[in-house]
C-alpha cells in the first residue's frame, strides 16, 4: 500500500466532513458553476465522430466530474492518431487536456471513460495517461472500439460457459475407495487449502513494468473497513490488474451519497460495487454514452472478464487530490443502479435497471478478547473475484481483533450453502505462529472457488456463514505412534487402530479409529496409512492419476463435503494389487477379461489408467480441537485360510 494515498484520504476525511453525509460541495442554494451542466436523458440519438476523420489540431470538451454531482468540461487538443498502439486495430487518439483542475493535477484517476466531444459528436473516451507527465497529456479510445464490447447494443449478452470442467486457479483430484461395498468420493486439491489462491494468482498476472511509453490509466480501488495488514498483502496484485488500492473508510460506506437526479449520463461517476455491507470495496470511472438503458464507461477494461455480472452505483465526487505519481478522485458512492454486462478491451457495458447477483456473508468471530464480532456483508459472484473477496474478507475480520505475530489458533465452523438447498460444509482447525489468519482465509476461500469455477448449470450461492473461534495458544498434536486390536487380521474383520498423538507442551492424546478390512482382500500383506488431512493427500496426490471432474453439482458437493481437513485423523488401507482408474473412479483387481475388452475399443482405452497400488478402504475420526500433523504406515498381515 502505498503510504501517501493512506495520508491524504486521512486528511480529506477530516476536511470533508459535511460531504460524508451525502452532501455535495456545490452549495443548494446557487447555480452551477460555469461548465456544469444538470442530468438530464438525451432526448436525440447520440452522433459519433469518425475516427478516419480525426486530425491534428481539431478541438473539442470533455465532461467529467471534479467535485459534487455536476458535470463540468475540459478542453481537449488534438495531437495525432496512434495506429495500433496497445494491440492489433487498437487505435489511440493522443490529446492534450486543460480546464478545470487539470493544470495542477493531471490526467486524474476516475477519469477513465470521460466523453470527448468534436464539434458535438462523441470521438471517444479518455482512457491512457503519460507516467509522472508534467503536462495533462492523454489517450482516448475510439467510440467505435467501446461499441464493439458487445455483439449486440441491446439487450443481454450470452453468458459465459454453462458446462462443468475441472478449475483452471485451484486444480484437484477426484479419487475413489470401495468402503463397505459401496464408492466414497472424495476431493483431493493439489495444494494445501491454507495456502490460498495467492501463489496461482501471483503466477497468472505477474509483476511487471509498462511496456509502452503510456499505460492504462488505473482505477480507483477503495477498501473501507479492511484492515491495514490485509490490504498491504493484497496491494501489490491488485496493482498488477490495473487498480489504484487507496484506503476509504467511511468514504467507500455507499449508502452515504445522496441520489443523483437522471441517473448515470456521460461524464458522471460510477462504482462498480465489489464489496457491500459492513465491509466495501469499490472501483471508480466515468460514464462515456448512455443509449436508454445500456451504458458503456472506462474507456478500457476493467479486469478482461468477458461475460460478468458486477453491481454498480451512482456515485459523487468528494474532490481530487493532486499526486506528481498519479492524482485521483476522492468519491461516496450512492444507491444501486444497475448491472456491468460485459468487460472487454476497450470498455465495460453495463444495463441500468438490472440486479446482479450477490452472495451473502456472515462472520462471527469469537475473539481473544471475550467478546462476539458480526460481519454482515456480500461479495459480487464471480469465480476469479470472490474467492479473493472472500478471502481477504476472513483475513481483514479476524487480524482487526487477533494477534498476527505469535501462537495461535482458529476453529472454523460454518457453510456455503447453494440455492438448491444443498451446502458444503466448513469445519477445521487451523494452528500456527505467524499470519495464521492468512492461513484461514485460504481454507474457507478455496471450496468457494471449486463451486464457482465447475460453471453447472443454474449453480448459484445462496450465502457463506462462518463461525470462527480464536485463541492465544497453540492447538497442535502431532502423530507420534500407530497401533491395531489385531497383530492379524482376516477379509471382513473389524479392528480398531489406536493413534499417540502428543502436544508441545508434552500432554498425549489418543484418538481410535475403526476400520473394516475389506472383504474382498486376497493379498498377504496390507497397509494402513495413518495421518492428517494434509498428509494423506499428498499420499493420494502422488498415487492418484489426474482425473476427469465432477460429472454434476451434487457429485461436486459431495466431494467437498469429503474433502480431508487437518482436524482429524484419517486412514487408508491399501493393497500391493493392480487397480483400474475409469471415469474418476477406482477398481481394484479387476478381471483380465476386463482390461482386455477395455484395450480392444479405442474410444474406451485411452479414457482409463492403471496404477500398481490400489486404495481399498478410507476412514476417518470425528473432528478434534487440535490441528493434527504427521503421517505413520502400519504393515498388518492378512490370513486368507479358509476364506
Amino acid at each position: 500500500m502505498r503510504s501517501h494515498y493512506l495520508t491524504l484520504t486521512a486528511a480529506i476525511l477530516l476536511a470533508s466532513a459535511p460531504g460524508l453525509l451525502g452532501q455535495s460541495h456545490q452549495p443548494k442554494d446557487r447555480a452551477p458553476a460555469d461548465g456544469a451542466a444538470p442530468f438530464a436523458q438525451p432526448k436525440t440519438p447520440p452522433q459519433f465522430f469518425p475516427l478516419s476523420q480525426v486530425r491534428p489540431g481539431l478541438t473539442g470538451i470533455g465532461r467529467t466530474i471534479f467535485v459534487g454531482n455536476h458535470v463540468q468540461q475540459f478542453q481537449v487538443h488534438i495531437l495525432g492518431v496512434l495506429k495500433n498502439a496497445l494491440a492489433p486495430k487498437q487505435d489511440v487518439i493522443l490529446a492534450r487536456l486543460s480546464g478545470g483542475p487539470l493544470a495542477q493535477t493531471g490526467v486524474v484517476a476516475g477519469m477513465s471513460g470521460s466523453p470527448v466531444y468534436i464539434d458535438g459528436k462523441l470521438v471517444g473516451a479518455v482512457a491512457l495517461a503519460f507516467p509522472f507527465s508534467k503536462e495533462p497529456l492523454a489517450g482516448i479510445t475510439p467510440i467505435q472500439e467501446m461499441l464493439a464490447v458487445v455483439p449486440k447494443r441491446q439487450g443481454k449478452p450470452a453468458q459465459g460457459p454453462q458446462q462443468g470442467e475441472i478449475p483452471r486457479l485451484a486444480p484437484f483430484k477426484l479419487v475413489s475407495a470401495s468402503v463397505a461395498r459401496q464408492q466414497t468420493l472424495r476431493l483431493i486439491p493439489e495444494t494445501p487449502l491454507s495456502e490460498g489462491l495467492m501463489p496461482v494468482v501471483e503466477k497468472l498476472f505477474p509483476s511487471s513494468s509498462p511496456a509502452g511509453p503510456f499505460t492504462g490509466m488505473q482505477l480507483p480501488l477503495h477498501f473501507g473497513g479492511f484492515s491495514s495488514q490485509a490490504m498491504d498483502a493484497y496491494a501489490p496484485l491488485f496493482e498488477r490488474l490495473g487498480f489504484e488500492p487507496m484506503q476509504g473508510g467511511i468514504l467507500s460506506a455507499g449508502e452515504s451519497a445522496a441520489p443523483i437526479p437522471g441517473g448515470p449520463q456521460p461524464g458522471s461517476m460510477i462504482s462498480l460495487m465489489l464489496v457491500r455491507g459492513d465491509l466495501n470495496m469499490n472501483v471508480d470511472c466515468t460514464v462515456t454514452l448512455r443509449e436508454g438503458n445500456n451504458l458503456y464507461a472506462c474507456g478500457h477494461r476493467f479486469m478482461m472478464t468477458g461475460p460478468a455480472e458486477i453491481p454498480f452505483a451512482q456515485a459523487s465526487v468528494l474532490t481530487v487530490v493532486p499526486s506528481l505519481a498519479s492524482s485521483f478522485k476522492v468519491d461516496a458512492p450512492g444507491p444501486l443502479v444497475g448491472t456491468i454486462r460485459q468487460d472487454r478491451f476497450g470498455a465495460i457495458y453495463g444495463v441500468v435497471g438490472e440486479q446482479a447477483p450477490t452472495i451473502p456473508v456472515h462472520i462471527e468471530v469469537k475473539s481473544t478478547l471475550h467478546r462476539r464480532e458480526d460481519y454482515h456483508f456480500q461479495i459480487i459472484q464471480q469465480s476469479f473475484l470472490s474467492p479473493l473477496l472472500l478471502n481477504l474478507s476472513v483475513v481483514s475480520a479476524l487480524t482487526s481483533t487477533e494477534r498476527a505475530v505469535g501462537p495461535s489458533t482458529f476453529r472454523i465452523r460454518g457453510a456455503i450453502r447453494l440455492a438448491d438447498g444443498e451446502s458444503v460444509n466448513l469445519d477445521n482447525v487451523i494452528s500456527g505462529d505467524a499470519a495464521t489468519a492468512n492461513m484461514v482465509g485460504g481454507d474457507v476461500s478455496m471450496p468457494l472457488t471449486y463451486l464457482l469455477e465447475s460453471n453447472f448449470p443454474h449453480m448459484k450461492i445462496e450465502g457463506v456463514d462462518l463461525r470462527i473461534t480464536s485463541s492465544d495458544q497453540k492447538h497442535v498434536a502431532t502423530l507420534q505412534q500407530v497401533w491395531s486390536s489385531q497383530p492379524e487380521v482376516r477379509p471382513g474383520d473389524h479392528i480398531i487402530l489406536t493413534g499417540l498423538l502428543r502436544t508441545p507442551s508434552g500432554k498425549t492424546l489418543t484418538e481410535q479409529i475403526p476400520v473394516v478390512i475389506p472383504a474382498s482382500t486376497t493379498d498377504k500383506m496390507i497397509s494402513l496409512v495413518v495421518g492428517s488431512g494434509t498428509a494423506l493427500n499428498m499420499v493420494e496426490n502422488r498415487l492418484a492419476p489426474l482425473v476427469a471432474g465432477p460429472r454434476n453439482l451434487h457429485q461436486l458437493v459431495y466431494a467437498l463435503n469429503r474433502m480431508r481437513r487437518d482436524n482429524r485423523l484419517y486412514v487408508l488401507v491399501m493393497s500391493p494389487q493392480q487397480s483400474l482408474t475409469l471415469q474418476g473412479e477406482e477398481y481394484p483387481s479387476p478381471p483380465p477379461s476386463l482390461i482386455q475388452t477395455f484395450l480392444a475399443n479405442p474410444a474406451v482405452s485411452t479414457g482409463f489408467m492403471f496404477s500398481g497400488t490400489s486404495v481399498i478402504g478410507d476412514f476417518e475420526t470425528p473432528p478434534t480441537l487440535y490441528s493434527i500433523q504427521g503421517m505413520k504406515t502400519l504393515q498388518l498381515k492378512v490370513n486368507t485360510s479358509g476364506v
